[in-house]
């Protein structure tokens, strides 16, 4: 099974094809909590790379401010993290 891969505020993500993320801590993948993709300015209101874009080129999401579906609420990823903006990094695929 393919995963898609990436760091995200200094901690380590996975994704599966149905967009289901693994992380906290989680021991499965949460089907409640959903990655959507990314985009790269941070006055983007809609995502620039799907999880389909970035299954097929991970490196796109580099740089990228992260969205998911969270219980069924959309959101942009945002907030500071070592007084920034924080971005996904290191993302590929195994």
């Amino acid at each position: 099974m393919k995963t898609l891969n990436f760091t995200f505020r200094g901690e380590h993500y996975s994704v599966n094809k149905q967009g289901h993320i693994k992380a906290n801590g989680l021991k499965d993948f949460s089907s409640t909590w959903i990655f959507l993709g990314g985009t790269k300015h941070h006055w983007s209101n809609r995502i620039q790379y799907n999880l389909q874009d970035a299954f097929s080129n991970p490196s796109l999401l580099n740089g990228c401010l992260g969205w998911d579906t969270d219980s069924g609420t959309t959101r942009q990823w945002g907030g500071q993290y070592c007084g920034r903006l924080p971005r996904i990094t290191g993302a590929y695929v195994d």
